[in-house]
């Protein structure tokens, strides 16, 4: 195998990869929402005596943002894995920078090789 098909095999890899941990992100986010969709709704009525926030107005408020707030949070997090494993496919960081960063890296680099020539 030559270098470019063992560079093509490795990218492939990568993505293949980073699709698996998309694909497990999405998972974990579904069983979690949806567990903390069934005690949002109550379905665990049956220990009402027991229950800590019909006890507790501001625990119950609490609670209440907390159970939405996680999943519109954590998806927007998910939104982001998707758009970087399947919109700019798994691309590096360096690949995925803007120019104006790039530039004033490169403008830095050179400001500090020509500080340590005078040195």
């Amino acid at each position: 195998m030559d270098t470019k098909q063992s560079e093509k095999f490795l990218k492939a890899q990568k993505r293949v990869n980073d699709m698996k941990k998309f694909y497990r992100h999405l998972r974990v986010y579904i069983i979690i929402n949806l567990l903390l969709l069934v005690v949002k709704l109550n379905l665990f009525n049956w220990f009402k005596d027991d229950y800590v926030w019909m006890q507790n107005p501001q625990f119950s408020d609490w609670a209440s943002w907390n159970l939405l707030g996680t999943p519109v949070l954590w998806g927007l997090g998910l939104l982001a894995h998707a758009l970087y494993v399947f919109k700019f496919k798994s691309r590096s960081w360096q690949e995925l920078k803007p120019g104006f960063i790039k530039k004033w890296e490169k403008r830095q680099l050179d400001k500090f090789l020509s500080e340590e020539d005078k040195d």
